[in-house]
C-alpha cells in the first residue's frame, strides 16, 4: 500500500472521479464532481488535503481535512476537521486505517495545524479511538419540532392540524418567556472567514436571515423520507433568537416542511425545540479532537463540550 497526500486543487480529474466513485460505493450517495469541489474547496485556505490510499496505483481509501480558523479564548488557531474517511471493503484492516490516519495528521501537522476533530460515524469511531488518534468531546444532541405529524406518521395525517397549531402556539409563549442572554464559548468559529465561504457549496441550498435581531442559516431537504427544515446555525446563541429562528421558519416555509431540526449542544432548554434523549435520536453524533500541536493544547483544554460552540455549521452530518 501507498500513502500519499494531496490538496484539492491538485487531484487530477481520474483522482477526483475515483474518490467521488469510492464516497458513492461506501456510503450510498450520489455526489458528483462538482459537489466534490464545491465542498472541499469552498473554506477560509480554499483547498482541503486527501490523504490517498493507493493499491497498485487504484485508490482504495481516503480521509480528508478541511482547514479553518478557530477562536480559543479570543486567540486564533489553525483547526482542521477531519471529514470522509473510507476504506473500500477488500482493504480493510486496522494496519490500513492506522496508516491512512497516521499520514493524515502526520501532514497537518507539519502544515502548522494545531488541532484535528471530527464527528466520525459508527464504524470509524473506534478506531479513531482505539489507536489514539482522537479523544471524545461529547456526543452532539437532536432538537426537533414535529411540526406536521402526518408528515412523519402518515398514519397520524388527520392530526396535522392538531400539531401545526399546538407549534404555532408553543413557538409563541417560548419567545415571550425566552430569555435573550447570549451564551459565550471559548473554541468557537471565526466566523468572518467561516461564513464567507461555508454557505458557499452547490450540494446544498442555504438561507441566510436576520429576523428579530436573530441571524441564522437553515436548508430544507429529505431525510430519511421526511421534509425536514434544519435549522444549521444561529449567530448568537440566546434562547430568544432560536425561538425567532424557528417561527421564522414556521412562518416562511411551513408548507415546505414537517419537521424542523437542529443538532449540536445548547447550554439552555426553553429554545422553542424539543432535546431529544439520544435512545430517539435518528443518528448518533460522534464529537471528537485530537491534538497536532501540543505546545499550544492539552487534552483538558478542548475535552469539555461546554466550551465548544458546535452544530452542522461545523460540518453537514446529514
Amino acid at each position: 500500500m501507498e500513502f500519499i497526500t494531496k490538496r484539492t486543487s491538485d487531484l487530477t480529474i481520474e483522482e477526483k472521479n475515483s474518490l467521488v466513485n469510492l464516497f458513492n460505493e461506501i456510503f450510498d450517495h450520489n455526489r458528483s464532481i462538482t459537489q466534490f469541489e464545491s465542498q472541499f474547496l469552498n473554506n477560509c485556505e480554499g483547498n482541503s488535503f486527501h490523504t490517498l490510499v493507493l493499491k497498485d496505483g487504484e485508490i482504495v481509501g481516503s480521509n480528508t481535512m478541511v482547514p479553518s480558523v478557530y477562536l480559543v479564548n479570543g486567540k486564533k488557531y489553525r483547526f482542521v476537521n477531519s471529514v470522509d474517511t473510507m476504506i473500500s471493503l477488500k482493504c480493510r484492516g486496522i494496519e490500513n486505517f492506522y496508516d491512512m490516519i497516521k499520514e493524515s495528521f502526520g501532514y497537518c501537522e507539519n502544515l502548522g495545524y494545531d488541532v484535528v476533530y471530527g464527528f466520525p460515524n459508527d464504524n470509524s469511531y473506534p478506531l479513531f479511538k482505539g489507536c489514539k488518534f482522537m479523544f471524545d468531546v461529547d456526543s452532539l444532541y437532536t432538537y426537533c419540532l414535529p411540526y406536521r405529524i402526518g408528515g412523519i406518521k402518515p398514519k397520524l395525517r388527520l392530526l396535522n392540524w392538531v400539531s401545526t397549531l399546538f407549534c404555532e402556539w408553543w413557538l409563541g409563549v417560548c419567545r415571550l418567556i425566552a430569555s435573550s442572554d447570549c451564551s459565550q464559548f471559548s473554541i468557537e468559529k471565526d466566523a468572518t472567514s467561516y461564513n464567507e465561504t461555508r454557505y458557499n457549496r452547490l450540494d446544498a441550498d442555504y438561507s441566510h436571515t436576520v429576523y428579530k435581531g436573530s441571524e441564522f442559516y437553515y436548508k430544507i431537504s429529505e431525510y430519511e423520507g421526511i421534509r425536514a427544515a434544519f435549522l444549521i446555525d444561529v449567530v448568537k446563541k440566546s434562547p430568544k433568537n432560536f425561538c425567532s429562528a424557528a417561527k421564522y421558519i414556521r412562518k416562511e416555509a411551513k408548507q415546505r416542511f414537517d419537521i424542523l431540526l437542529y443538532v449540536g449542544y445548547l447550554p439552555f432548554n426553553i429554545s422553542g425545540l424539543v432535546k431529544l434523549p439520544h435512545k430517539y435520536e435518528p443518528k448518533r453524533f460522534n464529537f471528537t479532537a485530537g491534538i497536532l500541536n501540543k505546545k499550544f493544547f492539552n487534552k483538558e483544554d478542548l475535552q469539555d463540550i461546554l466550551k465548544w460552540d458546535v452544530n452542522l455549521s461545523n460540518y453537514d452530518l446529514i
